[in-house]
């Protein structure tokens, strides 16, 4: 079958061929590889395009090491938690962030779109949660510092795509890529001994679920899935499950809000305190601040319909919305 390329692609290739940084020719190819018509004529052709991309990306990798002038392998961590998007080429993740968050990101058609992490602040009810786009995962080619930031980060968003044939697939790919990193996806909460393998919390993000045949791939993925991860199925085109997204991904933070209150004064509901489960009312206390926490003597609770002002003790376990008001000596 002939590969039937429109002159934009032959202007494009003129215009590698003149190029000379990495950056450049990089971009180039990415635009090289979203014009060109899909079919199988053109399969050798996009294979030929993509080793290129992924030969330079290489090169561009060990330029950055030696240069040592790359800080991608680490980002700061704010808000609530960090989540990290990790998905195959063309999945979805750039969309994702940007229609969870403010942040620009650049969203395209063709894949490696997205070089460096891009990250942005998603709103759930009262809080922020950091997200952080990467660069696709692969079996051809990752960069360098993006299995340091999944090591790093508090939860995974593996994003799959329900328009290619078989999401499931991906799932695993990204799985067997991943653990060849010495990372592994588990359920939230799950515990796992120390050792040399991270294991990370981890939902199943699968979009396009506007797409025909969505629904039985969907049902497909959680036969397979349902019981080892959450997950959701979403639409960034029509606004599809963004909230139950948001909820899952608090969920699998775990991470309670606390609120506090000055005795004599209303409790303030407008800047939780946000704890790791399990904290207790001591713990509160310090993250307010240590002094307190020294000279705390009790707190007052509000809550749930057991508690409403009852005083409780340093090693009261706290629970999501908790009201607290400290006592001192």
């Amino acid at each position: 079958m002939p590969a039937n390329l429109p002159p934009d692609y032959y202007a494009a290739e003129r215009r590698y061929r003149e190029a000379s940084s990495i950056e450049e020719k990089l971009n180039i190819l990415r635009k090289m590889l979203a014009i060109m018509p899909k079919h199988k004529g053109t399969e050798h052709l996009q294979g030929d395009l993509k080793r290129k991309i992924a030969k330079l990306q290489s090169q561009q990798e060990k330029k950055q090491i030696k240069g040592k002038s790359s800080s991608l392998d680490h980002i700061p961590k704010e808000g609530a938690g960090q989540v990290v998007l990790v998905g195959l080429p063309n999945t979805g993740k750039s969309s994702i962030l940007s229609g969870l968050t403010n942040a620009h990101v650049q969203v395209a058609e063709y894949p490696y779109s997205t070089f460096k992490p891009v990250c942005g602040m998603m709103v759930y009810e009262d809080i922020l949660v950091q997200l952080v786009d990467m660069p696709p995962v692969s079996v051809q080619f990752t960069e360098y510092w993006v299995f340091n930031l999944i090591r790093l980060a508090d939860l995974v968003l593996c994003v799959v795509d329900l328009s290619c044939e078989q999401p499931n697939e991906q799932v695993k790919q990204i799985y067997r890529i991943l653990e060849n990193q010495h990372l592994v996806l588990t359920k939230c909460g799950e515990k796992h001994p120390q050792g040399p393998i991270a294991a990370k919390s981890a939902i199943i993000v699968a979009t396009k679920a506007d797409t025909t045949g969505a629904d039985i791939k969907g049902e497909l993925l959680f036969r397979e899935f349902g019981g080892q991860f959450p997950v959701v199925f979403i639409s960034i085109k029509n606004q599809a499950n963004l909230d139950i997204l948001k909820e899952k991904t608090f969920q699998a933070l775990q991470v309670i809000r606390v609120y506090t209150k000055i005795p004599g004064r209303k409790e303030d509901l407008d800047k939780p305190y946000v704890l790791p489960y399990g904290s207790t009312v001591f713990d509160a206390a310090k993250v307010i601040h240590n002094e307190l926490a020294d000279r705390m003597n009790y707190a007052r609770l509000w809550g749930s319909e057991k508690y409403d002002g009852q005083r409780v003790e340093r090693d009261h376990v706290l629970e999501d919305r908790d009201i607290i008001e400290i006592h001192h000596k």
